[in-house]
């Protein structure tokens, strides 16, 4: 089975390098979120095994909250 992860980035250009870099890996990327509402709804659809998490995120909650 492959391992589904989604990254959380409000940076574009990160977001991109790191998505990159584990699908050379071998890695699904099940989505690439840019605030903590878009990444709970792709949590409800993709259930993704991990998620890559940035804690300082633009807008009203953080990777903390």
């Amino acid at each position: 089975m492959e391992e589904k992860i989604m990254i959380v980035e409000d940076e574009l250009i990160v977001a991109g390098d790191i998505r990159l870099t584990l699908e050379r890996a071998g890695y699904k990327v099940s989505g690439v979120a840019r605030s903590v509402h878009r990444a709970l709804e792709i949590i409800e659809t993709e259930r993704p095994d991990l998620v890559l998490l940035d804690i300082y995120l633009k807008g009203d909650q953080t990777g903390i909250d």
